[in-house]
């Protein structure tokens, strides 16, 4: 079987040198570039396997020494526990871990509390969240719409839908990142026909702006992606208040 006869310009990765390859894989001009590579790559392979075993014997001899101690600092404490210092000041912060500040650059920890820290809080496996939920009459519910199919069919948008669901408590279930609603409870929830809303649960864009403290382009956003209902009267376009109250919440004043 007859060799390629194409050749491609490279550079030697250990001479630096100019060579031309029959492989693209080929980094070594010649056989002596690449048994001192070879070697090179040993040594320092050797050299960092060198250094790792002595960190790991500096970090027994640190862990040895700390057991011995009562008395922590803050940096002692990340040692022990693998962390990084900023971790425990948010643990001392919460209240969390017990701590004694002697100056504006001393804290130290008892050792004690640590352990009583630990043991205070187990690890607990959560439960997977379930697909199956009943109704308000302990009976099992089987068939459940999406947002989506809610939207299209009752001609709702999504936070009426999330607000409504809420008020009247329809049971749910997550599957792969969707929320499912119970299909008995929407046709009974959604098909009554809403009243139309009244002039005062009308909110403008500019008073929607001043309360939640919105750009312009924040509050378009919602408006687009939730699918608020609007209504434009001159120059002003208005959105229920109720709807925007949904996503963000009642103002804070």
């Amino acid at each position: 079987m007859s060799t390629s006869k194409i050749r491609i310009k490279k550079v030697c990765a250990w001479c630096g040198k100019e060579f031309e390859s029959q492989k693209v894989t080929t980094r070594y001009c010649c056989k002596r570039c690449s048994e001192l590579a070879y070697k090179d790559r040993k040594r320092h392979e050797k050299k960092n396997s060198f250094e790792r075993n002595e960190e790991k014997k500096q970090e027994k001899k640190n862990f040895a020494m700390l057991d011995m101690r009562e008395f922590l600092s803050v940096a002692e404490v990340a040692l022990l526990l693998h962390v990084t210092p900023r971790a425990i000041y948010y643990l001392i912060e919460r209240g969390v871990l017990p701590a004694s500040q002697l100056s504006a650059r001393w804290t130290i920890v008892r050792r004690s509390d640590v352990e009583s820290m630990l043991n205070a809080r187990p690890y607990e496996r959560k439960p997977k969240v379930s697909s199956i939920t009943n109704d308000e009459n302990g009976e099992p519910v089987t068939e459940f719409y999406t947002t989506k199919e809610i939207i299209e069919k009752f001609g709702v948008s999504n936070s009426w839908v999330f607000a409504q669901a809420k008020r009247h408590n329809i049971p749910k279930v997550y599957h792969r990142g969707k929320t499912l609603w119970s299909k008995a409870h929407c046709d009974r929830v959604f098909a009554a026909k809403p009243e139309p809303p009244k002039e005062e649960d009308w909110i403008s864009y500019s008073e929607v702006r001043a309360e939640y403290n919105l750009t312009h382009d924040q509050l378009h956003n919602y408006v687009k992606y939730h699918r608020l209902q609007r209504k434009k009267v001159g120059k002003y376009t208005y959105i229920l208040r109720f709807e925007i109250d949904a996503i963000l919440g009642p103002p804070t004043f």
